[in-house]
Protein backbone atom coordinates (compact mmCIF):
# COMPACT_ATOMS: atom_id res chain seq x y z
CA UNK A 1 0.00 0.00 0.00
CA UNK A 2 1.01 3.43 -1.05
CA UNK A 3 1.85 5.90 2.20
CA UNK A 4 1.48 9.81 1.82
CA UNK A 5 4.32 11.17 3.52
CA UNK A 6 4.51 15.12 4.91
CA UNK A 7 7.81 16.73 3.89
CA UNK A 8 9.75 18.08 6.55
CA UNK A 9 11.98 20.80 5.92
CA UNK A 10 13.13 22.75 8.48
CA UNK A 11 11.24 26.61 8.59
CA UNK A 12 12.74 30.06 9.14
CA UNK A 13 11.57 30.08 12.82
CA UNK A 14 12.23 26.64 14.80
CA UNK A 15 10.95 25.86 18.28
CA UNK A 16 11.74 23.84 21.03
CA UNK A 17 9.30 21.43 20.77
CA UNK A 18 7.62 19.71 24.17
CA UNK A 19 7.52 15.95 23.52
CA UNK A 20 5.25 13.50 25.20
CA UNK A 21 3.57 9.67 24.29
CA UNK A 22 0.26 8.93 23.09
CA UNK A 23 -1.76 6.16 21.51
CA UNK A 24 -2.18 6.42 17.63
CA UNK A 25 -3.91 5.51 15.28
CA UNK A 26 -1.57 2.89 14.38
CA UNK A 27 1.49 1.75 16.33
CA UNK A 28 2.42 1.58 19.87
CA UNK A 29 3.70 4.39 22.19
CA UNK A 30 7.53 5.00 21.21
CA UNK A 31 10.05 4.23 23.48
CA UNK A 32 11.85 6.74 25.54
CA UNK A 33 15.05 6.78 23.34
CA UNK A 34 13.24 7.49 20.23
CA UNK A 35 14.23 10.95 18.94
CA UNK A 36 11.50 13.46 19.02
CA UNK A 37 10.46 15.49 16.15
CA UNK A 38 10.19 19.33 16.35
CA UNK A 39 7.31 22.01 15.25
CA UNK A 40 8.39 24.92 13.21
CA UNK A 41 6.54 27.68 12.16
CA UNK A 42 6.66 31.09 9.66
CA UNK A 43 4.69 33.51 7.84
CA UNK A 44 5.02 33.36 3.97
CA UNK A 45 4.82 36.58 3.55
CA UNK A 46 7.89 37.64 5.65
CA UNK A 47 6.37 39.63 8.56
CA UNK A 48 9.08 38.14 10.55
CA UNK A 49 7.27 37.69 14.01
CA UNK A 50 4.14 35.46 13.86
CA UNK A 51 0.91 37.70 13.64
CA UNK A 52 -2.59 36.65 14.67
CA UNK A 53 -5.14 36.49 11.01
CA UNK A 54 -2.20 35.64 9.34
CA UNK A 55 -1.89 32.23 7.39
CA UNK A 56 1.10 30.42 9.11
CA UNK A 57 3.49 27.30 7.45
CA UNK A 58 4.11 24.37 9.63
CA UNK A 59 6.86 22.14 8.93
CA UNK A 60 8.16 18.74 10.97
CA UNK A 61 11.54 17.96 11.11
CA UNK A 62 11.86 14.19 11.04
CA UNK A 63 12.61 11.39 14.08
CA UNK A 64 15.97 10.96 13.68
CA UNK A 65 16.67 9.11 10.67
CA UNK A 66 13.56 7.26 10.71
CA UNK A 67 10.08 7.87 8.40
CA UNK A 68 7.77 10.21 10.19
CA UNK A 69 4.23 10.60 9.16
CA UNK A 70 1.96 13.23 10.21
CA UNK A 71 -1.36 11.79 11.36
CA UNK A 72 -3.10 14.62 12.83
CA UNK A 73 -2.67 18.54 14.09
CA UNK A 74 -5.06 20.13 16.42
CA UNK A 75 -5.11 23.45 17.12
CA UNK A 76 -7.91 25.07 19.53
CA UNK A 77 -9.28 28.32 17.83
CA UNK A 78 -7.43 27.91 14.43
CA UNK A 79 -8.31 27.06 11.26
CA UNK A 80 -6.12 24.18 9.51
CA UNK A 81 -5.36 23.59 5.68
CA UNK A 82 -3.38 20.68 4.51
CA UNK A 83 -2.59 19.37 1.44
CA UNK A 84 -0.24 17.01 -0.06
CA UNK A 85 2.74 19.67 -0.06
CA UNK A 86 1.58 22.37 2.69
CA UNK A 87 0.18 22.38 6.28
CA UNK A 88 -1.00 25.77 7.17
CA UNK A 89 -3.04 27.47 10.01
CA UNK A 90 -4.81 30.43 10.73
CA UNK A 91 -5.96 31.99 14.08
CA UNK A 92 -7.78 35.31 14.41
CA UNK A 93 -7.43 35.38 18.06
CA UNK A 94 -3.87 36.90 19.78
CA UNK A 95 -1.71 35.22 22.25
CA UNK A 96 -0.96 31.70 22.98
CA UNK A 97 -1.66 28.89 20.39
CA UNK A 98 -1.15 25.14 21.72
CA UNK A 99 -0.34 22.95 18.34
CA UNK A 100 -0.66 19.16 19.07
CA UNK A 101 0.64 17.08 16.19
CA UNK A 102 0.34 13.49 15.93
CA UNK A 103 2.98 11.20 14.20
CA UNK A 104 3.88 7.56 13.01
CA UNK A 105 7.05 6.34 13.12
CA UNK A 106 8.70 3.63 11.04
CA UNK A 107 11.97 2.89 12.72
CA UNK A 108 14.20 0.72 10.54
CA UNK A 109 17.07 -1.11 12.84
CA UNK A 110 20.40 -1.17 12.05
CA UNK A 111 21.36 -4.51 14.63
CA UNK A 112 19.63 -7.39 16.20
CA UNK A 113 18.91 -5.55 19.19
CA UNK A 114 17.55 -2.96 17.55
CA UNK A 115 14.99 -4.06 15.68
CA UNK A 116 12.11 -2.54 13.58
CA UNK A 117 9.17 -1.13 14.74
CA UNK A 118 6.64 1.09 13.86
CA UNK A 119 5.17 3.62 17.31
CA UNK A 120 3.09 6.68 17.74
CA UNK A 121 4.37 9.80 19.38
CA UNK A 122 2.66 13.12 19.67
CA UNK A 123 4.67 16.15 20.26
CA UNK A 124 3.03 19.34 21.75
CA UNK A 125 4.24 22.85 20.75
CA UNK A 126 3.00 26.29 21.56
CA UNK A 127 3.78 29.65 20.26
CA UNK A 128 2.65 33.41 20.75
CA UNK A 129 0.74 35.14 17.91
CA UNK A 130 1.05 38.57 18.15
CA UNK A 131 -1.76 41.22 17.78
CA UNK A 132 -1.76 42.41 13.93
CA UNK A 133 -1.43 45.80 13.54
CA UNK A 134 -4.62 48.15 12.90
CA UNK A 135 -5.52 49.82 9.43
CA UNK A 136 -4.85 53.58 8.70
CA UNK A 137 -7.35 55.78 7.81
CA UNK A 138 -6.81 58.37 5.13
CA UNK A 139 -7.83 62.29 4.94
CA UNK A 140 -11.56 62.78 4.70
CA UNK A 141 -12.20 64.56 1.39
CA UNK A 142 -14.75 67.23 1.63
CA UNK A 143 -17.80 68.54 -0.44
CA UNK A 144 -15.46 71.69 -2.66
CA UNK A 145 -17.04 75.26 -2.23
CA UNK A 146 -17.46 77.22 -5.57
CA UNK A 147 -18.53 80.58 -3.91
CA UNK A 148 -18.38 81.43 0.15
CA UNK A 149 -20.66 84.49 0.01
CA UNK A 150 -23.32 82.25 -1.53
CA UNK A 151 -22.99 79.41 0.61
CA UNK A 152 -22.46 77.85 -3.29
CA UNK A 153 -20.85 74.26 -3.52
CA UNK A 154 -19.70 72.36 -6.72
CA UNK A 155 -22.99 70.34 -8.12
CA UNK A 156 -21.29 66.88 -7.39
CA UNK A 157 -21.13 67.07 -3.54
CA UNK A 158 -19.01 64.13 -2.04
CA UNK A 159 -17.47 62.45 1.09
CA UNK A 160 -15.08 60.27 0.35
CA UNK A 161 -12.24 58.45 2.80
CA UNK A 162 -9.48 55.32 2.20
CA UNK A 163 -9.34 52.19 4.87
CA UNK A 164 -5.62 50.97 3.70
CA UNK A 165 -4.32 47.80 5.58
CA UNK A 166 -0.54 48.26 7.77
CA UNK A 167 2.63 47.99 5.70
CA UNK A 168 3.72 45.44 8.04
CA UNK A 169 2.08 42.71 10.67
CA UNK A 170 -1.51 44.01 9.09
CA UNK A 171 -4.87 42.61 10.55
CA UNK A 172 -6.19 40.50 7.11
CA UNK A 173 -9.24 39.84 8.74
CA UNK A 174 -12.39 41.09 6.56
CA UNK A 175 -13.28 45.04 6.56
CA UNK A 176 -17.22 44.86 7.34
CA UNK A 177 -18.86 48.65 6.12
CA UNK A 178 -22.04 49.13 7.58
CA UNK A 179 -24.05 52.07 6.55
CA UNK A 180 -26.81 53.98 7.56
CA UNK A 181 -28.98 56.83 5.68
CA UNK A 182 -32.48 59.25 6.09
CA UNK A 183 -34.11 61.82 4.13
CA UNK A 184 -33.68 64.35 7.31
CA UNK A 185 -31.22 67.13 8.27
CA UNK A 186 -29.64 64.43 11.27
CA UNK A 187 -27.79 61.72 12.04
CA UNK A 188 -29.34 58.22 11.59
CA UNK A 189 -30.18 56.91 14.58
CA UNK A 190 -29.96 53.05 15.32
CA UNK A 191 -33.38 52.33 14.42
CA UNK A 192 -32.49 53.52 11.30
CA UNK A 193 -31.88 50.10 9.18
CA UNK A 194 -27.98 49.36 8.38
CA UNK A 195 -27.22 47.77 5.18
CA UNK A 196 -23.98 45.98 5.35
CA UNK A 197 -20.90 44.22 3.32
CA UNK A 198 -17.92 42.27 3.66
CA UNK A 199 -14.68 42.66 2.01
CA UNK A 200 -12.32 39.68 2.76
CA UNK A 201 -8.77 40.35 2.23
CA UNK A 202 -7.92 36.40 2.30
CA UNK A 203 -9.35 33.58 0.23
CA UNK A 204 -11.69 31.67 2.39
CA UNK A 205 -13.10 35.47 3.58
CA UNK A 206 -14.19 35.77 0.25
CA UNK A 207 -17.95 36.69 0.19
CA UNK A 208 -20.32 36.97 -3.13
CA UNK A 209 -22.04 40.09 -3.08
CA UNK A 210 -25.30 40.51 -3.63
CA UNK A 211 -26.41 43.92 -5.07
CA UNK A 212 -29.99 45.38 -4.21
CA UNK A 213 -32.00 46.95 -7.17
CA UNK A 214 -29.46 46.11 -9.93
CA UNK A 215 -27.48 48.92 -8.30
CA UNK A 216 -23.63 47.52 -8.73
CA UNK A 217 -21.28 47.99 -6.25
CA UNK A 218 -23.22 50.49 -4.21
CA UNK A 219 -23.69 49.72 -0.54
CA UNK A 220 -26.70 51.85 -0.50
CA UNK A 221 -28.36 53.04 -4.20
CA UNK A 222 -29.65 56.54 -3.90
CA UNK A 223 -33.26 56.78 -5.27
CA UNK A 224 -33.49 59.13 -8.11
CA UNK A 225 -36.12 61.20 -9.73
CA UNK A 226 -37.12 59.76 -13.74
CA UNK A 227 -35.03 62.51 -14.91
CA UNK A 228 -32.34 60.67 -12.85
CA UNK A 229 -31.46 63.27 -10.01
CA UNK A 230 -30.98 61.87 -6.32
CA UNK A 231 -33.33 62.40 -4.29
CA UNK A 232 -31.29 60.52 -1.14
CA UNK A 233 -27.40 59.84 0.16
CA UNK A 234 -25.76 57.13 -1.89
CA UNK A 235 -22.57 55.13 -0.66
CA UNK A 236 -20.16 53.47 -3.09
CA UNK A 237 -17.41 51.39 -1.41
CA UNK A 238 -14.28 51.12 -4.11
CA UNK A 239 -12.05 47.90 -3.32
CA UNK A 240 -8.32 49.36 -4.12
CA UNK A 241 -5.41 47.32 -4.13
CA UNK A 242 -3.78 45.80 -1.62
CA UNK A 243 -7.03 45.04 0.27
CA UNK A 244 -7.69 48.95 0.88
CA UNK A 245 -11.02 49.93 0.67
CA UNK A 246 -12.50 53.62 -0.52
CA UNK A 247 -15.62 54.94 1.10
CA UNK A 248 -17.47 57.22 -0.91
CA UNK A 249 -20.82 58.84 0.01
CA UNK A 250 -22.70 60.83 -2.55
CA UNK A 251 -24.88 63.93 -1.33
CA UNK A 252 -28.12 64.85 -2.74
CA UNK A 253 -28.19 68.57 -4.25
CA UNK A 254 -31.69 69.01 -4.52
CA UNK A 255 -34.00 68.08 -7.87
CA UNK A 256 -36.71 69.86 -9.53
CA UNK A 257 -40.22 68.92 -9.93
CA UNK A 258 -42.55 70.99 -12.53
CA UNK A 259 -40.71 74.88 -11.62
CA UNK A 260 -40.32 74.27 -7.88
CA UNK A 261 -37.03 73.20 -6.60
CA UNK A 262 -37.28 70.36 -4.06
CA UNK A 263 -34.85 70.32 -1.02
CA UNK A 264 -32.92 67.13 -0.08
CA UNK A 265 -31.86 67.12 3.64
CA UNK A 266 -29.51 64.10 4.17
CA UNK A 267 -27.63 62.57 6.98
CA UNK A 268 -25.66 59.41 6.97
CA UNK A 269 -23.73 56.97 9.08
CA UNK A 270 -20.54 54.77 7.60
CA UNK A 271 -18.30 52.70 9.93
CA UNK A 272 -15.51 50.25 9.15
CA UNK A 273 -15.26 47.87 11.23
CA UNK A 274 -12.94 44.81 11.72
CA UNK A 275 -11.76 42.36 14.33
CA UNK A 276 -15.03 43.31 16.17
CA UNK A 277 -13.82 46.67 16.45
CA UNK A 278 -14.37 50.07 14.65
CA UNK A 279 -11.65 51.34 12.31
CA UNK A 280 -13.07 54.44 11.05
CA UNK A 281 -16.32 56.44 10.85
CA UNK A 282 -18.25 58.68 9.02
CA UNK A 283 -21.41 60.87 10.31
CA UNK A 284 -22.34 63.62 8.48
CA UNK A 285 -26.08 65.38 7.59
CA UNK A 286 -27.37 68.77 5.75
CA UNK A 287 -29.61 70.29 3.33
CA UNK A 288 -29.48 71.23 -0.22
CA UNK A 289 -31.59 74.01 -1.74
CA UNK A 290 -30.41 74.95 -4.97
CA UNK A 291 -30.12 73.14 -8.13
CA UNK A 292 -28.57 74.31 -11.44
CA UNK A 293 -24.31 74.30 -11.99
CA UNK A 294 -24.03 74.83 -8.43
CA UNK A 295 -25.63 73.45 -4.98
CA UNK A 296 -26.56 75.81 -2.13
CA UNK A 297 -25.88 73.53 1.26
CA UNK A 298 -25.64 73.70 4.56
CA UNK A 299 -23.53 70.70 6.82
CA UNK A 300 -23.21 69.33 9.84
CA UNK A 301 -19.62 68.76 11.24
CA UNK A 302 -18.48 65.24 9.66
CA UNK A 303 -15.10 63.52 10.46
CA UNK A 304 -14.17 59.85 10.51
CA UNK A 305 -12.63 59.24 13.89
CA UNK A 306 -13.79 56.05 14.60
Amino acid sequence: MHRRWIPFPVALISFLAAAGSASAAEGDPCPANQPRPTISVSDPAGAGSLYATHILRMRFTQSGNDYTQLRSLTAPGARIFQDDDTVELVSDSAGRLTLTAAFLIEHNGTSFADKDYTCSMTVTQTVELRTPNRATVGALTRPRLVDRKRNLWYRRVVYSFTVTPAKAGTDLSPFTVRARATRRAKYPGAGVRALSRVFGQREFDTVEQRYRNGCFEALICAPETARGFAKGIGVLVDERGGGALKVIVLVPTSYSRGNRIIPTPWGVDVEVLQSGRRVARLRAAGRCTQGGQAARCTFKKASTKP
